[in-house]
């Protein structure tokens, strides 16, 4: 079990440097800008060393991702700060969902998370955040992702979390 300290730790990294990574309009729309100048998408191996996406299905992802990560040391040293938040198991497709903004799969043109997984990982780790009077960040406000019935990843569980 996460200590209370910890926790307020964690949580204060995580709001301090991811708060800003994703701009507010909806579908990410600058996705792929670097300084206003388009960025072409590279498709580069996961890290093995990267604890929050380790044993996802697949092995390559798409840089910059869909949280603006320009290098893969940006997007491993952000997604770090993450990992205590899926060790609380608040809900079976936390790592899915993050992993999506993360390591997006590498393919021609990204899938972003549906509004409706983004939801649902909020309504089971929202609770738990503000235990430690965290709120849900906005870089993850669910408005901003498609709706299920657009192409998107969308959610693969829906019972209580595993142990």
């Amino acid at each position: 079990m996460m200590s209370r300290w910890a926790a307020l730790c964690f949580f204060s990294l995580l709001f301090g440097l991811l708060g800003a990574a994703v701009e507010s309009n909806p579908y990410f729309p600058d996705w792929g800008m670097i300084g206003g100048r388009p960025q072409e998408p590279t498709c580069v191996d996961i890290p093995k060393n990267m604890p929050l996406c380790s044993g996802i299905d697949y092995t390559k992802m798409r840089l910059p991702n869909l949280l603006e990560h320009d290098t893969l040391k940006e997007a491993q040293q952000q997604s770090n700060y993450w990992v205590p938040l899926l060790n609380l198991r608040c809900h079976p497709d936390t790592q899915l969902f993050l992993c999506s903004l993360f390591t997006p799969v590498c393919l021609e043109s990204p899938i972003y998370p549906c509004r409706s997984l983004c939801e649902a990982v909020r309504s089971g780790c929202e609770v738990r955040m503000q235990t430690y009077s965290f709120p849900w960040p906005d870089m993850l406000r669910c408005d901003k992702f498609p709706l299920d019935n657009d192409m998107c990843i969308t959610v693969q569980h829906t019972g209580p979390p595993g142990p």
